[in-house]
């Protein structure tokens, strides 16, 4: 997700692949590490059909889990969910976000370069208007396969922020 910290999926894996390194060669035993991580999101970019919706407070916590096998190939997985954010339109009206967003996937090899063998991204976000109710989702799933196929659905009316 683009709403992330450490970047877009791919940019997240590339990290897990650099603090991996950290845990020696390939053929070294499993290892397993998990990060948490909060950050402050105002600023970021809601796009939404109905005009743009910018993060004014709020706070994003991140967990991340990175694993290397005893083959080398990292597994990672991420959640992030969010806390308090508010957004608000041009014209002033204020938003409450809800929701959260799953990742995983699975590289070659620990090098900061590594392609995903396999890697999924879910959003699932609500904006709820002042009075409580839906104004907008962010509902995205997008997925790479082990033979480099790649598909996005995004069957929400807002796009979450990009890096």
């Amino acid at each position: 997700m683009r709403f992330r910290k450490s970047g877009v999926t791919i940019g997240v894996m590339s990290a897990a692949c650099a603090l991996t390194a950290l845990a020696g060669p390939a053929q070294a035993a499993q290892t397993v590490q998990t990060v948490h991580s909060s950050f402050d999101p105002t600023g970021a970019t809601f796009s939404c059909l109905s005009g743009d919706l910018t993060v004014v407070s709020g706070t994003v916590n991140e967990i991340d889990h990175f694993n290397t096998d005893n083959r080398g190939r990292v597994h990672v997985t991420g959640t992030i969910t969010v806390h308090g954010v508010t957004l608000t339109d041009e014209q002033g009206n204020v938003y409450r976000l809800s929701g959260a967003s799953w990742f995983g996937a699975t590289l070659p090899d620990m090098s900061e370069t590594a392609e995903p063998i396999v890697a999924t991204d879910t959003e699932h976000f609500v904006i709820r208007s002042a009075s409580g109710g839906v104004f907008a989702k962010v509902q995205v799933v997008s997925h790479i396969s082990p033979n480099g196929d790649m598909f996005t659905f995004n069957m929400g009316s807002c796009s979450p922020p990009e890096d």
